[in-house]
C-alpha cells in the first residue's frame, strides 16, 4: 500500500491504548483512547509499528501502537458510528465468548463503545470494531437516548482510583482525564489538558456561587492550570492527586488542602466551545 492511499481514520481495538509523546515505549504516555473512540491517522513511524493520531474527540495528538488501531475509511467509520451505540456504564466489564462464561475477549472500561446486539438472561450480545464477537453484562451497558447516571453517584463510584499520569481509566487517572470522562458522560466535551480546559470554561460572575460540574483550576501565575477538580458542592470539589478524593476550599473545613488552595485560580463553568489539545 503506497503512503497516499493509507486510511486517514482508524477506530480503537484495544479496551485502553496509551498515548505516547514519541514512537517509543519509554516515552511519556500522555493520555489514553478507549475502544471504540475514532482518531485521525496522520503518519506512520518505524516501519508502520506506530501510528500518530490525533482523538476525534477532544483533538489530544500522541503516538500509539498501530496494533491498537483498526485502519479505516470514511464509510467504515460512519457505519461505526451509526451502530456503535452501546455504552459502557460501569466502571468495567469483561467480554466473554459466552453468556457468562468462556474465554475472556476483553475488558471494557467506562466510556467504551461497541456495538449491541440481542439480550440472553443478564447478558448481551456485543460486537467489537474488529469485528469480534462476545456477551457482556446487560447492566453494565446503556444504548441510545438513556440518562446519563447522577453526577455525585459517578464520582462516589470514582473515589479511590489511583492516580495515572496520562490515565483515562478507572485503573487510574489524572487530573483532567477524570473531569473529561465525567462531563464526558454529561453530554459536556472537554480538551484532554487542564491547561486547554480553563481556556473552554468561562469564569464565574459576580456573585455567582459554584455549582456541581463547575471547574476549580489551581497553578501558578503566567503559566497554563496544572490542576483542575469538578466542583461538587459550594466548597467542596472532587480530583485526582494521589487518589480520586474530595476536598474543600473553605480554611474551616477539615478537608481543606492549603498547599493546593494557594495555587487557586478560580472557579470556572464549561460551555465555551472547546479547543484541540495538543
Amino acid at each position: 500500500m503506497t503512503r497516499s492511499r493509507w486510511p486517514t481514520s482508524g477506530i480503537v481495538t484495544l479496551a485502553a491504548l496509551d498515548v505516547r509523546l514519541r514512537p517509543d515505549h519509554a516515552s511519556e504516555m500522555g493520555s489514553q483512547l478507549l475502544m471504540g473512540e475514532v482518531v485521525r491517522v496522520i503518519r506512520r513511524a518505524s516501519e508502520g509499528r506506530w501510528l500518530l493520531v490525533d482523538n476525534v474527540a477532544d483533538g489530544y495528538r500522541g503516538w500509539v501502537r498501530a496494533w491498537g488501531v483498526l485502519l479505516a475509511g470514511p464509510r467504515q467509520v460512519a457505519v461505526w458510528r451509526r451502530r456503535a451505540l452501546a455504552r459502557v456504564t460501569a466502571l468495567w466489564v469483561e467480554v466473554r465468548e459466552g453468556p457468562g462464561r468462556g474465554p475472556l475477549i476483553s475488558p471494557l472500561f467506562w466510556g467504551a463503545r461497541v456495538i449491541g446486539g440481542r439480550a440472553q438472561g443478564r447478558f448481551r450480545r456485543v460486537e467489537l470494531p474488529d469485528g469480534t464477537r462476545g456477551w457482556a453484562e446487560s447492566r453494565a451497558l446503556a444504548t441510545g437516548r438513556a440518562a446519563a447516571p447522577d453526577l455525585m453517584s459517578r464520582v462516589r463510584g470514582l473515589l479511590g482510583v489511583p492516580y495515572l499520569w496520562g490515565g483515562r481509566t478507572p485503573m487510574g487517572m489524572d487530573c483532567s482525564g477524570f473531569v473529561q470522562m465525567l462531563l464526558a458522560e454529561q453530554g459536556q466535551q472537554l480538551p484532554r489538558d487542564a491547561g486547554d480546559q480553563e481556556q473552554c470554561c468561562r469564569p464565574l460572575g459576580p456573585g455567582r456561587r459554584p455549582k456541581p460540574g463547575d471547574l476549580a483550576f489551581f497553578g501558578p501565575p503566567g503559566v497554563p492550570a496544572q490542576h483542575v477538580g469538578m466542583m461538587i458542592g459550594t466548597d467542596l470539589y472532587a480530583h485526582a492527586r494521589g487518589r480520586v478524593r474530595v476536598n474543600s476550599l473553605d480554611p474551616a473545613n477539615q478537608l481543606y488542602d492549603r498547599e493546593l488552595s494557594a495555587q487557586l485560580r478560580g472557579v470556572r463553568r464549561p460551555g465555551r466551545r472547546p479547543v484541540g489539545g495538543r
